[in-house]
């Protein structure tokens, strides 16, 4: 038998499967890795210019 929990969104009560919840935060909590960056200390990278490599040869 399924176990089931109420999982409210914003006053929104909802009755889901505790299982598929648990899946979904999963899925998301990997989709955003901004609480893990925070848990680590660190910072995500800027996208700018990056200065070109040189010429580099494999003899």
């Amino acid at each position: 038998m399924p176990d089931y929990r109420w999982l409210f969104v914003g006053d929104i009560p909802l009755l889901y499967e505790k299982k598929r919840v648990a899946r979904q935060l999963k899925i998301e909590t990997w989709l955003d890795l901004s609480q893990l960056l925070q848990d680590l200390k660190l910072k995500k990278l800027e996208r700018g210019k990056v200065a070109p490599k040189g010429l580099s040869y494999l003899v």
